[in-house]
């Protein structure tokens, strides 16, 4: 057959940076491939995120989900005079909206799976794309999402097949709990499973047991594979000064302790700043620095500085920073500390900041644990999930035992080796039967399909 075309449906808002991130990282490495790639956002677009050459189609503006029925008025007379606004600002005025944001995804959820058939007028318009675009492949970001490719394969006349991601899928779940659909959001979920013509991909062990159990989705239909990041050249080590103008007051000599991610309430912040004060009235110095975007509002970020307030510990806390901060903050942190109070799915900012030699401190649930150990060999150390009093004492250990901390430094960029984009898209094409005879992602012209 030609040489397929993928196109990724994904969503650009909420609470899925990490999943759009691994979306966009694949087809990055697809297109560098030589692959024709397109991405069809949801909601919101971050087409920022992706390489020059890369095609971009919206797939419907969030506004198409201000109310329970999808509105087609919301969604291309509002939402296209809103995109007339810089993404900044739009991102502002979306999180300065408690609720906002979990809003219209609870009614993208009860849109694709309540009425027997999911957003009529969203899988025409996925059609139209497929067609035109000539798509063979289409990578759904959310296995929630399923319905709507399900529908779209459906209705036939059209040569492409769908393949489904399990990442985050549980929050989508709780939206449809929530609204009281949970039982037919559970079958439909399934259907669009059983409607593929491969597995479902889910990104740890641990996280293809939990759909396993929650959302009753048969293990022969589902398979494990890790997501994949793009490891910084091991020789470059950037320049500390690089932080300085976000965060002048931080000090050389005194060892940096890191938070980075999403600063939302699930994952955990509250604990690590409980145990910094258990630090703090010991004597262990330490400087904690809290960077990251939130999806639900800044009432989180604004709670987080008030508690560290009221605990008498300073912090250094920012929002979203440039990639070069956020590898700067890695490779000069003496530890990243990752506290979900969730059972994350992977975690990739554990092998992000492992991929700098950095150790990680990490809860003993999820497949986060997945990340950061291999074996006996471990770039991090693991506390008692929810135990604040458990981090104050795995984070004492690390920042006062030079022999510790060094041995998991040295484990930790090899462990995240792991973890490349690249060993990640051979997987994904060898999951979808597109290998030559040495299991290798094949040149153009040559492309062989395996049942």
């Amino acid at each position: 057959m030609s040489k397929p075309t993928f196109a990724f449906v994904t969503i650009g808002s909420g609470s899925y940076l990490g999943s759009t991130i691994r979306d966009l990282t694949l087809a990055n490495i697809l297109h560098r491939r030589g692959y024709k790639v397109l991405v069809y956002w949801m909601m919101e677009w971050n087409p920022e995120l992706a390489d020059p050459g890369i095609e971009h189609r919206l797939l419907c503006h969030g506004t198409r989900y201000q109310f329970r029925r999808p509105s087609a008025f919301m969604d291309q007379v509002v939402g296209s005079v809103a995109f007339l606004l810089p993404l900044k600002l739009r991102v502002r005025v979306t999180q300065s909206l408690n609720g906002f944001v979990d809003r219209m995804l609870t009614h993208l959820i009860c849109s694709l799976h309540a009425a027997p058939v999911s957003d009529a007028g969203l899988v025409r318009r996925l059609r139209r794309f497929i067609a035109r675009d000539g798509v063979s492949h289409l990578m759904v970001s959310f296995a929630s999402l399923g319905m709507l490719a399900l529908a779209a394969k459906r209705q036939g006349g059209l040569d492409f097949d769908y393949v489904l991601t399990f990442q985050g899928d549980e929050q989508f779940a709780d939206y449809a709990r929530r609204s009281g659909l949970f039982e037919t959001y559970r079958s439909r979920l399934n259907e669009a499973v059983a409607g593929s013509r491969w597995p479902a991909l889910l990104v740890s062990h641990d996280y293809l047991e939990r759909i396993a159990v929650e959302l009753r989705v048969s293990r022969e239909r589902m398979c494990v594979l890790y997501n994949g990041i793009e490891l910084p050249a091991p020789s470059v080590q950037p320049l500390r000064a690089g932080l300085r103008k976000l965060f002048p007051r931080l000090r050389e000599d005194i060892p940096i302790v890191t938070y980075f991610g999403r600063q939302e309430a699930e994952k955990g912040i509250d604990l690590l700043l409980y145990a910094a004060r258990l630090l703090k009235a010991r004597g262990v110095p330490l400087q904690l620095v809290v960077c990251g975007a939130t999806a639900k509002g800044e009432s989180c970020k604004k709670v987080i500085a008030d508690l560290a307030d009221h605990l008498g510990l300073p912090i250094h806390q920012a929002g979203a920073v440039p990639r070069e901060i956020r590898d700067t903050l890695f490779a000069h942190s003496h530890c990243v500390v990752y506290p979900s109070v969730n059972r994350e799915a992977f975690g990739l900012v554990v092998a992000e900041a492992m991929s700098h030699g950095t150790p990680v401190l990490v809860p003993d649930y999820g497949g986060v644990t997945e990340v950061m150990r291999d074996g006996e060999r471990a770039g991090g150390l693991t506390f008692a999930a929810w135990d604040s009093g458990d981090l104050a004492r795995q984070l004492e250990r690390l920042l006062t035992n030079a022999t510790l901390h060094r041995e998991l430094a040295g484990n930790a960029r090899p462990l995240a080796e792991r973890f490349t984009a690249d060993r990640m898209t051979d997987r994904v094409l060898q999951h979808l039967g597109i290998t030559d005879r040495r299991g290798r992602p094949l040149p153009d012209g040559a492309i062989t399909q395996v049942a």
